[in-house]
C-alpha cells in the first residue's frame, strides 16, 4: 500500500470511529508503528485530524462542506479566471453539466456568451443564474443540501443518469500531491463520478489553493478529466509526472 493509499484509509477509519490507536492502525494497515506515527503527523500538519495519547481523532469538520457564503468569497478573482478558461471550451448549441460550487457558478455567470446552450446542474444557484438568459435549464431534483444550496443523494443521481452531455464541469475540494481528487462526503463523490459518466469530456476547476491537500472521500484522478482548468504555478518535478500521465493543463 503506497502512502497516499494508507493516508485514505486512515481517514476512512477515523470516519467510523471517534478515536484509533497507533497500534491498531499498524495491525490493520500491516505497518510498523514508526510508519503510522509519520502518517498522523502528516495528517495532523494538514489539518485534517488531532493527535490523542496513543492515537488520534477525526477533525469535525472535514466530513462536511463548508457554507456557501464563505465558499463564496474565497479566492473570487482566480475562480472567475478559471471560468473564463472554462468558457473557451464551450461552444453554441454544447450541452452541458455544472457541478454545484462557487467556482462553476462563475463560469454560469459567463455562459451568456454563447448560443443555444442547454445546462444541467444540481446547484440551485447556478439554474437561478442560468435563467436570467436565454440558456435552457435543468435542475436536478433531489435531497437539498442547504449549506452548498445544492441537490444530492439517490434521485438526483438516477435523473442525472438519464441525459447525456457534450462537457461536464467539476469542482474539487482537494488534490493530493499525487494527483488525487477528493470531495468532502461520501454523497457527493458518487454524485461526481455519476456526472462524469453521461460526459463526452469532463473538465476539473480547481485554484491553486486545492493543490496539495487532502479531504476524505477520492472521486477520480486528474489524468480522468479532458483538462484540468488551474490557476496554479507546478514545480518542474509536478510538470515531468503531469507530463508522464498526460494530464492536460488548461491556463
Amino acid at each position: 500500500m503506497i502512502a497516499e493509499q494508507r493516508l485514505n484509509e486512515i481517514l476512512q477509519i477515523l470516519a467510523e470511529q471517534e478515536f484509533v490507536e497507533v497500534a491498531d492502525l499498524s495491525l490493520r494497515l500491516r505497518v510498523s508503528t514508526m510508519t503510522i506515527r509519520r502518517d498522523l503527523q502528516k495528517l495532523s500538519g494538514m489539518g485534517l485530524i488531532q493527535r490523542r495519547y496513543g492515537g488520534a481523532t477525526l477533525v469535525a469538520h472535514i466530513g462536511a462542506e463548508d457554507d456557501y457564503s464563505y465558499k463564496k468569497t474565497q479566492h473570487q478573482a482566480s475562480k472567475q479566471q478559471l471560468a473564463q478558461i472554462a468558457l473557451n471550451q464551450i461552444r453554441d448549441n454544447d450541452i452541458l453539466f455544472l457541478d454545484a460550487g462557487t467556482t462553476t457558478y462563475e463560469l454560469a455567470v459567463l455562459l451568456h456568451q454563447r448560443q443555444n446552450l442547454t445546462v444541467i446542474t444540481n446547484d440551485i444557484a447556478i439554474s437561478t443564474e442560468l435563467s436570467k438568459n436565454d440558456i435552457h435549464v435543468i435542475l436536478l431534483g433531489g435531497i437539498v443540501q442547504k449549506t452548498t444550496l445544492s441537490t444530492l443523494g439517490p434521485a438526483a443521481i438516477d435523473a442525472l443518469n438519464r441525459f447525456q452531455v457534450t462537457s461536464a464541469f467539476l469542482g474539487a475540494t482537494a488534490i493530493s500531491a499525487s494527483f488525487n481528487v477528493y470531495t468532502p462526503t461520501m454523497d457527493r463523490a458518487y454524485f461526481k463520478r455519476a456526472a462524469m459518466q453521461i460526459a463526452q469530456k469532463s473538465y476539473v476547476m480547481a485554484d491553486s489553493s486545492k493543490f496539495n491537500s487532502y479531504a476524505l472521500n477520492l472521486f477520480a484522478s486528474l489524468s480522468d478529466f479532458a483538462g484540468v482548468i488551474t490557476d496554479r504555478t507546478f514545480s518542474p518535478d509536478e510538470q515531468h509526472r503531469l507530463d508522464t500521465r498526460f494530464i492536460n493543463i488548461l491556463q
